[in-house]
């Protein structure tokens, strides 16, 4: 089942992820509700898993030394 909702987002972000939906050939709608299942399928994979609480704590603030955006990855100007 479905819903309609209305999303509020800033203009600048409200553009970009129109050319995203627009060069992915498909619609915003689509990419929100990817977007959201993505997240239930992480949340679950790692809810499964017992992380050490030191883990945990600084996991995801060391730097790999790339430089990547969601520009770069869609190839978006």
């Amino acid at each position: 089942m479905t819903k309609k909702v209305t999303l509020l987002l800033k203009d600048d972000n409200l553009k970009f992820a129109k050319k995203v939906a627009k060069k992915k050939g498909t619609s915003m709608s689509k990419m929100v509700d990817d977007y959201f299942a993505l997240l239930k399928r992480i949340d679950k994979q790692f809810s499964k898993e017992k992380l050490d609480p030191w883990v945990q704590k600084f996991g995801g603030i060391v730097d790999t030394g790339k430089n990547e955006d969601i520009k770069s990855i869609y190839n978006i100007d």
